[in-house]
């Protein structure tokens, strides 16, 4: 028979509300820049320990801190990786990202002022990051440029 004391039922609690807290932190999503995947005011959770024990993949939707506010967008681009942004696609090291991988469709996407004509090369310890809806002008990577893993909170699923 096994015999439960309260230490040990607290211990257990106590490890499970650690494991959770790290592990899928809840947060509620503002705004509309990564529409139709996460939708303004749904609630996520944050694996801010993912990172420690994984690559970043293009793809990832992550949050992130810049300037002092939190962001969340999607990785399109790895360091040493070039991008460019023209004629309606993303470029990555000179082939168009599939939609499939990023479970994202770009297409009919006007660029504008946005576009990457000249390949941009990602630097060491940073990743390239793409609002999700890009029909209205949101601010990420393609205006404040590529941005440090360090600044990464954790993975949004």
């Amino acid at each position: 028979m096994i015999k439960f004391t309260f230490k040990s039922i607290l211990a257990t609690l106590i490890a499970m509300i650690i494991v959770a807290w790290v592990c899928a932190w809840p947060w509620r999503v503002s705004g509309d820049c990564m529409e139709p995947a996460v939708k303004d005011g749904q609630y996520c959770f944050l694996n801010r320990l993912a990172p420690y024990l994984r690559q970043y993949q293009i793809g990832d939707i992550v949050l992130f801190k810049h300037e002092g506010k939190v962001w969340i967008s999607r990785i399109v681009g790895l360091a040493t990786n070039t991008l460019q942004i023209r004629e309606g696609s993303v470029i990555v090291n000179g082939a168009a990202l599939e939609n499939t991988k990023i479970q994202r469709n770009w297409t009919g996407w006007k660029q504008g002022s946005y576009a990457i004509d000249t390949p941009l090369e990602i630097p060491q310890g940073h990743v390239f990051v793409l609002s999700d809806n890009l029909s209205a002008q949101h601010d990420d990577s393609r205006v404040f440029g590529p941005i440090s893993k360090s600044s990464i909170i954790g993975l949004v699923w």
